[in-house]
């Protein structure tokens, strides 16, 4: 098993959000996916992940292409094998979202645990993934706690950090 990291190890922790919509102050949180790694890029287990139950009431305020993209997913059938293959626009979050177990309270515990288990000194891990600041300005919002464990810094990869890695 892989020892807790400092700040010497460079620890990262990618986060990818999906949401209600754009607005932080009255859009939702409805999945958080949560890896960990070096400052190598060496991950340190399989991370996790969690769709957050929500309210009916919060998934019908989404906007039109929050409706699609999270929408249920169909299938359609022009021609003998399309019925394996789903519409990739619609991926089935909402209906997972109001059947889901997990509450938004109990995934705050679960995340802010699963950080500091690898990462146990507060304000040295630092934020990253795609579009990050906007997950960051969601989790301000939404997750505080989890914030506040991390350093104010964000690594928001691009194709030229990428190439070097």
């Amino acid at each position: 098993m892989a020892k807790p990291l400092d700040f010497n190890a460079g620890p990262l922790v990618w986060v990818d959000c999906e949401m209600t919509g754009l607005d932080p102050r009255t859009d939702k949180i409805i999945e958080i996916a949560v890896l960990i790694t070096n400052g190598n890029l060496e991950l340190v287990d399989e991370g996790l992940e969690f769709v957050i139950r929500t309210d009916k009431a919060d998934l019908d305020r989404m906007g039109e292409w929050c409706t699609k993209q999270h929408g249920q997913v169909r299938f359609s059938r022009p021609h003998a094998t399309a019925h394996l293959i789903p519409d990739a626009t619609q991926s089935g979050l909402t209906k997972a979202c109001l059947e889901s177990p997990h509450s938004h309270e109990n995934v705050t515990k679960a995340v802010l645990a699963y950080i500091k288990k690898w990462i146990p000194q507060q304000r040295v891990g630092v934020l990253a993934g795609n579009s990050v600041h906007a997950d960051r300005s969601f989790l301000v919002e939404a997750m505080p706690e989890v914030v506040d464990w991390l350093h104010y810094r964000s690594l928001f990869p691009t194709l030229s950090t990428m190439y070097i890695c």
